[in-house]
């Protein structure tokens, strides 16, 4: 089954092949885990979207026609399923700190130095606490950019939006992930105000190909 393409193996679970099936969850349920954590940095919560979201994919299989990248219709019901558990909820989202504890997810790189290792800690549960901060919208597509390395067609296509729209949620979403960030990196660093290029989080503004 590795040999075959997203799109033939959906083909193949359209007409009741699990292995096919199984092959996509192979492929898609780290990423998917990881844009779920990123949305609401709780692990289980991201293990149930992930669970769910292929679940909803294995339901509507027949249904799939491939008009462009699986991934991004992958996504379109990821997507979904996040706003939709939000509006249920109906609560701000736990921003519990990251303590690099859950094995499910990649280990940060060890350090020699153990102060340079607790700033690279403080900063990375920081980073996703910011995150978890801005607005859905633009965290949708920062997490997608950022994260899954989306181009912002492949974006638009998933949020279903014009391209122009998640190139100026990206611009904001960066905007507010620096003023959030500012007084720890100067706390961390001991810095006053810094320019563009010494931030944390830089972004080239016009889309790359990727």
């Amino acid at each position: 089954m590795t040999d075959y393409s997203d799109e033939e193996l959906m083909g193949l679970a359209a007409n009741h092949d699990a292995s096919a099936f199984e092959e996509l969850f192979h492929r898609y349920e780290r990423r998917l885990f990881a844009f779920f954590y990123r949305l609401v940095l709780n692990a289980e919560e991201a293990r149930d979207c992930t669970q769910e979201t292929f679940v909803r994919l294995w339901k509507g299989r027949t249904r799939y026609v491939p008009k462009g990248k699986f991934s991004t219709y992958l996504f379109q019901i990821a997507k979904n399923h996040f706003l939709h558990q939000r509006q249920k909820q109906k609560a701000r989202i736990d921003l519990q700190p990251v303590d690099g504890s859950d094995d499910s997810l990649e280990a940060p790189a060890s350090s020699s130095s153990g102060y340079a290792e607790a700033v690279a800690k403080e900063t990375r549960s920081a980073i996703n606490e910011a995150v978890a901060r801005i607005p859905e919208a633009h965290r949708l597509v920062y997490v997608l950019s950022e994260e899954q390395r989306m181009s912002y067609k492949e974006i638009a296509d998933t949020l279903g939006c014009p391209v122009g729209t998640v190139s100026s949620r990206k611009v904001e979403a960066i905007k507010k992930l620096r003023k959030l960030l500012e007084p720890l990196m100067d706390e961390l660093l001991g810095k006053g105000p810094q320019s563009d290029k010494d931030r944390p989080i830089t972004e080239n503004h016009q889309e790359k190909d990727r």
